[in-house]
């Protein structure tokens, strides 16, 4: 071929190539895995997948977490991709952590009460906001876009260590690795050595009891009892305990007794101040140094859903470097607090917000700063544009951010209702478990909704990684 017909291709064109084809493998192991289902008995099959995630705990309140009939599969170069996002994202998060510290027009640009920033002023005894943290992403076409920072309790560490061991007990996968080697991405241990870090940052030098600290009676219970038998497992005494049982008397936080050493939190903020007087011997203890908490009270700054606001608005970029602002550019979608005010649209043109929020209805999503479980979203394609305009109206009333739509990839799951089988396509969420910067284990969420959540009436299946 002579030289001025060869083809020319741009990398961008090589990089697509390349992600088409890492797709191709993935759906194969797909429809190989959805083929020995076929020679099951799904009755059996289900019955035994049903049985053991009850047993070990894999429960949400009363419900079964995972009512579906396959994991879902990764390729280990979207992993790659994902820790790359995540490294950026994250940075660009932690880069304005110290400068919210400081900076009270920051905290007032987040939304924070003047009950949150005392609760942030306390110095919690090792540099990290957020040790333990979660992105809700959505990987699409070889492109991954966050759309949330949980910063602050991330669940399902536990749930998904489980699920993981279920899936490979059963003799589908079994049979499946043979064809399609995978790995599972176990967290649990992890996330104890990184309390562990940080407790001996804070000053601590015994082997520390750990306190697993959330309120009673809440549909997230089993999986502390998880957590519980695990820590134990690795030789770490464990209580799961609700705050307002807690006892301080100046030189130690105990419950029933039992002298708690090392928090970890999984009480919201905003929970436990609605709660405050009935809670105040945590905070006590916090405030005195007595106790080490993960994750401290200042993993607000960034669990606060304005922190994408803030990200993505020049204004605030300063100090990012060259691969933060990139990921924040590719994998954040557009985002800005709900108000009467200029700023800039997704490609960068001044605006007046409101009247460019009412303009583009349907690609925009808006949502409280401060909420979880899907409450309080407004969805605009979903909306006619005077529920859309009630919409607006609302969002100024309180502290809401608005978003741009980010497309979500679909994908037919199977589930069993205890009589039959059932095929339905499903909104798949893949939300990294991120430790000090780095993707350490993948919750998959699904949905037959546009929501992608728990506690909204979704459900979990485990990830595993296709080498």
């Amino acid at each position: 071929m002579p030289t001025s017909m060869k083809p020319i291709r741009s990398d961008g064109v090589d990089a697509a190539l390349a992600a088409a084809a890492r797709e191709a493998h993935r759906l194969e192991a797909v429809s190989y895995y959805n083929s020995l289902l076929e020679r099951e008995d799904l009755a059996e099959f289900a019955q035994e997948l049903q049985t053991h995630m009850h047993s070990r705990g894999a429960v949400f309140g009363e419900r079964l977490m995972c009512p579906f009939l396959r994991p879902h599969f990764c390729g280990r170069e979207q992993l790659d991709l994902l820790n790359s996002a995540v490294r950026g994202v994250v940075g660009a998060c932690n880069v304005l952590g110290p400068r919210i510290q400081e900076s009270p027009e920051l905290q007032d640009a987040l939304g924070l009460s003047e009950e949150e920033r005392r609760l942030c002023s306390i110095d919690p005894g090792y540099p990290e906001f957020s040790v333990t943290s979660r992105l809700d992403s959505f990987m699409l076409g070889g492109k991954v876009r966050f759309v949330e920072y949980n910063a602050e309790s991330p669940a399902g560490i536990g749930y998904n260590d489980v699920m993981q061991d279920v899936f490979l007990s059963t003799s589908v996968m079994k049979e499946f690795v043979r064809e399609f080697p995978c790995q599972p991405l176990y967290t649990s241990e992890t996330l104890l050595n990184n309390l562990l870090e940080c407790y001996k940052t804070w000053g601590g030098i015994d082997k520390p009891v750990i306190g697993i600290v959330d309120y009673e009676g809440l549909p997230t219970r089993h999986e502390f009892e998880i957590f519980r038998r695990f820590f134990n497992s690795r030789g770490y005494q464990c209580v799961v305990a609700d705050p307002r049982k807690l006892d301080y008397n100046g030189e130690r936080l105990s419950y029933e007794g039992q002298t708690i050493n090392l928090v970890y939190r999984r009480l919201l903020t905003t929970e436990f101040l609605e709660r405050f007087e009935a809670c105040k011997p945590v905070w006590e203890a916090y405030r005195d140094r007595k106790i080490c908490m993960v994750n401290n009270f200042r993993a607000k700054y960034l669990h606060k859903k304005a922190i994408f606001a803030l990200i993505t608005d020049p204004v605030y970029q300063d100090g990012m470097t060259p691969e933060q602002l990139f990921a924040v550019y590719t994998h954040v979608p557009w985002t800005r607090r709900v108000s009467d005010t200029r700023t800039t649209d997704v490609e960068g043109r001044n605006i007046e917000l409101l009247d460019w929020i009412r303009k583009n209805r349907r690609q925009l999503v808006m949502k409280p700063n401060d909420e979880y479980g899907g409450k309080g979203i407004f969805v605009g394609w979903e909306m006619n544009d005077e529920d859309w305009d009630k919409a607006i109206q609302t969002s100024l009333e309180s502290f809401y951010l608005v978003q741009n739509k980010v497309e979500v990839s679909r994908e037919v799951y199977p589930t069993w209702d205890g009589k039959t089988v059932h095929w339905a396509e499903y909104s798949v969420d893949l939300d990294p478990f991120i430790f000090k910067g780095e993707v350490e284990g993948l919750l998959t969420r699904l949905s037959a909704t546009a929501l992608c959540n728990v506690t909204a009436g979704g459900g979990v299946v485990p990830t595993f990684v296709l080498d």
